[in-house]
């Protein structure tokens, strides 16, 4: 039982880092560009000089976020907290959080624009005005 458990774990670990792969590799996660908007990452667990004076000019800041704490470049979205029933509605992504009364996978809702490009927390997407099922990201 205590194996079964671990290897679910583990499965969600890998999965987590697998989405964070994807939404971080060609920025597919922030689906909109009706302004250019570029995630800033890091090399390492701090941000070098050079990596923070980048990041706040693109209107960021620098905060530990996740799970492993490391430095990230925290940017907000202007269109933060709008109605949208899809990610390209949005600059960000399209979302449900936890704290809403959570609708059934599948169901019609209407979302709001992530305020933030941070990936980590518990959220649904909403897809073609959908709920998708809700995941953890940390």
């Amino acid at each position: 039982m205590i194996r079964m458990i671990a290897l679910v774990l583990a499965g969600a670990a890998l999965a987590g880092c697998a989405y964070l792969q994807d939404v971080y590799a060609d920025n597919s996660g922030y689906e909109s560009g009706s302004v250019p908007y570029e995630k800033i990452q890091f090399s390492g667990e701090r941000a070098t000089a050079a990596e923070r004076a980048e990041c706040e000019a693109a209107g960021g800041s620098v905060a530990r976020d996740g799970m492993r704490g490391w430095e990230q470049c925290i940017q907000s979205f202007s269109d933060a907290g709008q109605a949208c029933a899809d990610n390209a509605d949005c600059l960000g992504q399209c979302r449900l959080s936890l704290g809403d009364d959570m609708p059934e996978a599948g169901k019609p809702v209407t979302g709001k624009c992530q305020a933030t490009d941070s990936p980590f927390g518990c959220y649904a997407t909403v897809e073609d005005g959908r709920a998708t099922p809700a995941l953890c990201i940390d």
